[in-house]
């Protein structure tokens, strides 16, 4: 199998984390605006005509080097609490300068009016809500306050600011509630296909677990030894608990679910793909390759997982790649380990699927049932174009195999 070049993490990290990587080039378009704005501001400063009637003054340095200073508060080098209060304290100082001293420019710290406004989005929509009260207002007055630093300021400028501001806030409310909509969605399929998979557990458990109790029912009889007759009993009556137990477990678990069908096993993937292949007639090419090694002694928890990846994959080529041509499905063993890849050439706009993307959540889905059973699941583009969903399983399976494919 090739490798892929975006990964997609069975077991997802913590929420600030995904945001900083997901938005990893934020600071750095941020950073060329905030820097072509600090450069046009210093340029109107120095040459005294945008603060005419000054004389002798340092109005212009405090205002340029404040804009600096809070630009590079953007940056990502230290935590959005630290960065946010440094810029805060900043641009406060700058203010009760000007203030203090009675220099007043017209020109009221665009680039830093700028960087204020970006810090107060990404306070109020990644800071904890303890910390993103007290610095968001904080944040939100220094920007009122840098419009009165002119002494001619009109009332129609400071509500201009301070609708801005409103937006601004309001943005990033908006994009905080989307985020925990999407973790909300995200733990939700997560236990959806715990619960699957609990339920998956109780029924091929169950099947073992009745074998035993009745292969020790019908021993017991025939044992010549006391002690062994009564070792029997006992395995039957541990067993009879057991089910007991599992059963009452499961319906706790799934009071509120739709009854469940029988485990799917590698038949399904052949309908999955059949299906697939009829409804989809604009793809020529749908093949299916299968080791035939999977048809032995395959554990129905993974021929069950296996069907899940299978379907969702291909639903995601449903979804994701219209221009696809070819579909292959192939399932291959190798050592103790299990392959499972459903590989596209769509050349769409794809996205590698992850918890914090806003898009379906069939493959967090899978994601959780593949580490549940102790593998790994990765999505991502192929070198050549295309698209390829790869699952990796811990399997056993003795014997060599062929390799010829199997189209159904």
């Amino acid at each position: 199998m090739p490798p892929m070049t975006t990964a997609f993490a069975p077991s997802g990290s913590p929420a600030g984390a995904r945001r900083s990587r997901r938005f990893r080039r934020g600071p750095v378009w941020l950073t060329a605006v905030l820097c072509g704005l600090w450069v046009v501001e210093g340029r109107l400063l120095s040459r005294g005509a945008a603060y005419p009637g000054q004389s002798g003054g340092h109005a212009h340095l405090v205002v340029w080097l404040a804009g600096l200073l809070v630009a590079a508060c953007v940056l990502p080098w230290a935590q959005l609490k630290a960065r946010a209060t440094a810029a805060v304290g900043v641009s406060w100082s700058a203010t009760g300068y000007l203030l203090a001293a009675g220099e007043h420019l017209p020109v009221w710290g665009v680039t830093e009016s700028a960087a204020l406004l970006v810090l107060l989005a990404l306070v109020a929509w990644r800071a904890p809500i303890g910390v993103a009260m007290p610095l968001g207002t904080a944040l939100a007055a220094g920007v009122l306050a840098v419009p009165v630093r002119d002494a001619e300021v009109t009332g129609t400028t400071v509500v201009a600011y301070a609708v801005v501001v409103a937006g601004v806030t309001a943005l990033g409310l908006c994009l905080r509630y989307r985020d925990a909509e999407r973790e909300r969605a995200v733990a939700a399929a997560r236990e959806a296909e715990r619960l699957e998979v609990a339920g998956e557990l109780h029924d091929f458990v169950a099947h073992h677990v009745a074998a035993m109790t009745v292969l020790a029912k019908a021993t017991g009889p025939l044992a010549r030894d006391e002690r062994v007759a009564a070792l029997l009993r006992e395995i039957q009556v541990a067993g009879d608990e057991a089910l007991s137990s599992a059963r009452q477990l499961l319906r706790v678990l799934q009071h509120d679910q739709a009854p469940r069908e029988p485990l799917p096993g590698l038949a399904a993937v052949r309908e999955s793909v059949d299906r697939f292949r009829h409804e989809h007639p604009r793809i020529g090419d749908v093949t299916l390759f299968v080791d035939p090694c999977f048809d032995a002694d395959l554990r129905p928890e993974l021929a069950s997982s296996v069907h899940r990846i299978v379907a969702e994959a291909l639903a995601n080529v449903s979804r994701h790649s219209p221009d696809a041509s070819a579909v292959h499905v192939t399932l291959r063993a190798a050592g103790q380990r299990l392959f499972v890849s459903v590989r596209d050439d769509g050349r769409g706009a794809r996205h590698a699927p992850s918890p914090e993307d806003s898009g379906g959540l069939g493959l967090v889905s899978l994601s959780e049932r593949a580490d549940a059973i102790g593998g790994s699941l990765t999505a991502g583009p192929i070198p050549g174009g295309g698209w390829e969903v790869l699952a990796v399983l811990p399997v056993g399976c003795p014997g060599a195999h062929a390799n010829a494919p199997v189209r159904s």
